[in-house]
Protein backbone atom coordinates (compact mmCIF):
# COMPACT_ATOMS: atom_id res chain seq x y z
CA UNK A 1 0.00 0.00 0.00
CA UNK A 2 3.02 2.40 0.64
CA UNK A 3 4.63 1.91 -2.62
CA UNK A 4 0.88 3.02 -4.44
CA UNK A 5 0.63 5.96 -2.44
CA UNK A 6 4.58 6.79 -2.98
CA UNK A 7 4.34 5.87 -6.96
CA UNK A 8 1.20 8.37 -7.01
CA UNK A 9 3.28 10.94 -5.28
CA UNK A 10 5.55 10.93 -7.40
CA UNK A 11 3.31 10.66 -10.75
CA UNK A 12 1.83 13.54 -9.40
CA UNK A 13 5.31 15.48 -8.84
CA UNK A 14 6.35 14.55 -12.39
CA UNK A 15 3.52 15.67 -14.20
CA UNK A 16 3.07 19.07 -11.94
CA UNK A 17 7.24 20.19 -12.90
CA UNK A 18 6.14 18.72 -16.54
CA UNK A 19 3.76 21.60 -16.59
CA UNK A 20 5.26 24.11 -14.91
CA UNK A 21 8.29 24.01 -16.95
CA UNK A 22 6.45 24.41 -20.33
CA UNK A 23 4.65 27.29 -18.49
CA UNK A 24 8.13 28.92 -17.89
CA UNK A 25 9.72 27.74 -21.29
CA UNK A 26 6.88 29.14 -23.43
CA UNK A 27 6.65 32.54 -21.05
CA UNK A 28 3.38 31.99 -19.03
CA UNK A 29 0.97 34.42 -17.45
CA UNK A 30 2.86 37.03 -19.88
CA UNK A 31 2.71 34.75 -23.38
CA UNK A 32 0.22 35.70 -26.37
CA UNK A 33 -1.24 32.83 -28.18
CA UNK A 34 0.69 32.67 -30.79
CA UNK A 35 4.76 32.24 -31.36
CA UNK A 36 7.33 32.93 -33.49
CA UNK A 37 9.75 30.32 -34.02
CA UNK A 38 12.69 31.06 -36.07
CA UNK A 39 14.97 28.05 -35.01
CA UNK A 40 14.38 25.39 -32.05
CA UNK A 41 16.08 27.66 -29.79
CA UNK A 42 14.68 31.21 -30.28
CA UNK A 43 10.99 31.69 -30.23
CA UNK A 44 8.38 34.78 -29.56
CA UNK A 45 5.04 34.06 -28.10
CA UNK A 46 4.48 37.49 -27.69
CA UNK A 47 1.69 37.61 -30.14
CA UNK A 48 -2.01 38.00 -29.04
CA UNK A 49 -3.37 37.12 -32.71
CA UNK A 50 -2.02 35.40 -35.99
CA UNK A 51 -1.87 38.40 -37.79
CA UNK A 52 0.43 40.13 -35.36
CA UNK A 53 2.66 37.11 -36.03
CA UNK A 54 2.42 36.93 -39.51
CA UNK A 55 3.15 40.31 -39.59
CA UNK A 56 6.31 39.98 -37.78
CA UNK A 57 7.33 36.91 -39.82
CA UNK A 58 6.76 38.51 -43.40
CA UNK A 59 9.65 40.84 -42.59
CA UNK A 60 11.71 38.61 -40.09
CA UNK A 61 11.38 35.63 -41.28
CA UNK A 62 10.23 32.65 -39.35
CA UNK A 63 7.10 30.23 -38.65
CA UNK A 64 4.11 31.12 -36.58
CA UNK A 65 2.42 28.47 -34.34
CA UNK A 66 -0.09 28.11 -31.91
CA UNK A 67 1.67 29.14 -28.33
CA UNK A 68 2.35 25.53 -26.80
CA UNK A 69 1.63 26.18 -23.84
CA UNK A 70 -1.58 27.44 -24.32
CA UNK A 71 -3.41 30.54 -24.53
CA UNK A 72 -3.21 32.85 -21.51
CA UNK A 73 -5.78 32.66 -18.88
CA UNK A 74 -8.36 35.19 -19.63
CA UNK A 75 -8.55 38.31 -17.18
CA UNK A 76 -10.51 37.90 -14.06
CA UNK A 77 -13.59 39.99 -13.41
CA UNK A 78 -13.91 41.14 -10.09
CA UNK A 79 -18.14 40.93 -9.08
CA UNK A 80 -18.95 44.34 -7.46
CA UNK A 81 -22.35 43.79 -5.12
CA UNK A 82 -24.71 46.17 -6.31
CA UNK A 83 -25.85 49.35 -4.47
CA UNK A 84 -29.07 49.84 -2.79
Amino acid sequence: MRTLIRTAILIAAVVGADAAQAEFRFGGARSGAWCLFDDPYTYNCGFATLQQCLATASGAGGQCQPNPSGPPPAPRRVRQAPRS
